[in-house]
């Protein structure tokens, strides 16, 4: 069995241990984090309670490139379990009113749990009391025994925040089978499959991303370059395309009011005219054949129409 290394927490009378297993801890990471080699990922377990807000940026305060807390799969979950004894940490995502869709981790119609880059997360482990809590709380703590609680956000909780292993310059280039795009320093890939809605298609950005250790989703456009050649790639896997899937949602009646899933500013946008157009406060992004946008509902199947979506990751 692995030995442990533990940590002793105060916060006024009260007195934890966390604990991690002894081979998490590598000269990979900074002094005092805890690294978890199977992710490539550090972490730092905060010495006092804070509200949401106050751990975001008590993470951000130990470095540029730390956040909170951010699970993406069951194997991870019960990793953290060997971090915590017994107060909950705070998780990095955020209930927010959103696209009814189930795929997207939603708490109840019309509520989805997102990443501050309004990613949807895909993976959770909520006890069952929690649901009754559901929508009162934005927030989301996890404690020891992996078990995820909706928590109010002005509540007090540790901070786990996270951060990349510092490991060798990983070389520039695209894993098989994406195309890289020397102008915006990203990595595409083309999506062709049966049923597809934007939400599915996400999920399936993230899971050909995962395979290579990248975190790719649905891609931002941002210049009128990006947009043709994200045209090109769509139209090189099916000929006859007449939908390509992007990664933006938004006010069908607002074009002003939409946003990216990488986090990335809207910057740039090809409206077909009279588009946006239709009732829904919340729309998704579809590309048609001649390059131009138009809005669609995000749990509508677009194969019927020829449809590819086009993903994307940043190096």
């Amino acid at each position: 069995m692995l030995g442990t290394v533990c940590i002793i927490v105060s916060f006024l009378l009260v007195h934890q241990t966390i604990c991690a297993p002894r081979a998490l801890v590598a000269d990979r990471c900074p002094k005092g984090w805890i690294h978890y080699a199977k992710a490539k990922t550090c972490y730092y377990l905060s010495r006092r309670r804070y509200t949401h807000d106050e751990a975001q940026a008590y993470c951000k305060g130990l470095s540029k490139r730390a956040s909170l807390l951010r699970i993406e799969d069951a194997r991870e979950n019960r990793q953290l379990q060997e971090m915590t004894n017994e107060w909950p940490v705070w998780m990095d995502a955020k209930a927010r009113f959103d696209i009814v869709d189930s795929a997207a981790g939603l708490f109840s119609p019309g509520y989805v749990l997102r990443w501050p880059n309004n990613r949807p997360v895909r993976y959770s482990n909520f006890g069952g009391a929690s649901r009754d809590r559901r929508l009162r709380s934005g927030c989301v703590t996890v404690n020891s025994k992996g078990e995820w609680s909706n928590t109010p956000c002005a509540a007090k909780a540790y901070a786990v925040c996270e951060r990349r292993a510092i490991g060798k310059p990983e070389k520039v280039g695209c894993g098989k089978n994406w195309a890289y795009n020397r102008a915006t320093r990203a990595c595409y890939r083309a999506v062709t499959r049966d049923n597809m809605t934007m939400l599915t298609a996400d999920i399936r950005c993230y899971e050909m991303g995962a395979e290579i250790d990248k975190d790719a989703m649905l891609a931002s456009v941002l210049s009128e370059e990006e947009n043709t050649f994200v045209r090109s790639l769509a139209q090189a896997a099916l000929t006859d395309v007449e939908f390509i899937l992007l990664g933006a949602f938004g006010n069908a009646n607002d074009r002003q009011n939409w946003a990216w899933l990488d986090g990335s500013d809207f910057v740039y946008s090809n409206w077909e005219r009279g588009m946006p157009h239709g009732g829904r406060s919340l729309a998704v992004l579809v590309m048609n054949r001649r390059g131009k946008w138009i809005n669609h509902y995000a749990d509508k199947i677009l194969s019927f129409y020829r449809a590819v979506a086009v993903c994307k990751y940043k190096l």
